[in-house]
């Protein structure tokens, strides 16, 4: 009984020990700073906080999950944040026409990506960082530099404005996005297909599955998302910088890591890595209310990114 008991306990600090750890976490803060920390001011300004990372790391998942990466990610959100902004200050395009080209162009990056990788045999890891080189030289030859602002009132619906005055439309967007990208890998054969990529590429091209289809799709979907983080990150911004979301890839990478190691035992997954992009985005704010400096708080996702691969190393040896 007393073994089964330790067993129990041992898979339950498996599957929900991150989800534990943010608890813990809201807790530490709470205490430290409870009249700045723990208000639904800030539980709202957290969620608008993590609601671009957790979008593009989203897209990041659907890589992850066939056991491949996408190095190329913050190039590509900077280069189509500059490409929304063109559109509609030089272009003078409507914002829902240029916010639908800007993620159409985003699955294209996505597409390339998964054409050389699935298809040419490039590794991935070098072939994203390719691609992603290349998006950022035409970023860097179309800008020089230089940020785009001047930016449409209508186009903060994106990212500045508030549904009701209270949820920030970048949370609904977030969330949408969640739901949308739950329905496609649980719902549908090409989910099933992704998973089993993830799972034995080998198996699941004996079975029929056409698995390089299948990668360039999950790459497809990446672009996707980081098109959509793009255009919100833009219009929370105000203007589009070249280099705005270059920061982004670590952060991503983070969270899918530290959801990895959440609910399915070291497996990349969407509530996992929302909850890494919690984990990140409340530890950011936190300390910032704690008047840490910045790079004490890269500190603290060095460590947070070791630990989730410690951890997850650890769930795949368990599992073997």
């Amino acid at each position: 009984m007393e073994q089964k008991k330790t067993l129990n306990f041992s898979k339950i600090a498996r599957n929900y020990g991150t989800l534990i750890a943010y608890i813990l976490l809201l807790l530490v803060f709470t205490v430290l700073r409870p009249s700045a920390f723990a208000t639904a001011k800030n539980a709202i300004a957290i969620l608008r906080q993590i609601a671009m990372l957790a979008t593009i790391s989203i897209g990041l998942t659907f890589v992850m999950i066939t056991k491949r990466s996408d190095l190329s990610i913050g190039y590509s959100t900077s280069f189509l944040g500059i490409v929304v902004a063109a559109l509609l200050v030089r272009g003078g395009m409507n914002i829902w026409v240029a916010a639908l080209i800007t993620v159409v162009i985003g699955a294209l990056i996505g597409l390339v990506n998964g054409i050389v990788i699935a298809y040419l045999g490039v590794p991935d890891f070098i072939a994203s960082l390719g691609v992603g080189y290349v998006v950022s030289g035409i970023n860097q030859a179309y800008t020089k530099g230089h940020p785009i602002s001047n930016l449409p009132a209508g186009f903060e619906l994106f990212g500045s404005q508030r549904f009701l005055g209270i949820i920030p439309n970048a949370v609904i967007i977030m969330l949408f996005v969640m739901a949308i990208s739950g329905i496609i890998l649980t719902q549908t054969r090409l989910g099933r297909y992704i998973y089993g990529v993830g799972d034995n590429e080998e198996a699941s091209m004996m079975s029929g599955v056409n698995t390089k289809k299948t990668i360039v799709w999950a790459y497809v979907f990446c672009g996707i998302a980081c098109g959509v983080t793009a255009v919100m990150l833009t219009s929370r911004l105000g203007s589009a910088h070249p280099q705005a979301a270059e920061d982004y890839l670590l952060d991503a990478i983070a969270a899918v890591w530290l959801g990895g190691t959440a609910f399915k035992n070291g497996e990349p997954n969407l509530a996992g890595t929302l909850l890494g992009a919690l984990i990140i985005g409340t530890m950011a704010n936190g300390l910032t209310i704690l008047n840490v400096s910045y790079y004490y708080q890269d500190i603290a996702t060095g460590l947070i990114i070791l630990a989730a691969v410690i951890i997850t190393s650890i769930q795949k040896s368990h599992k073997s």
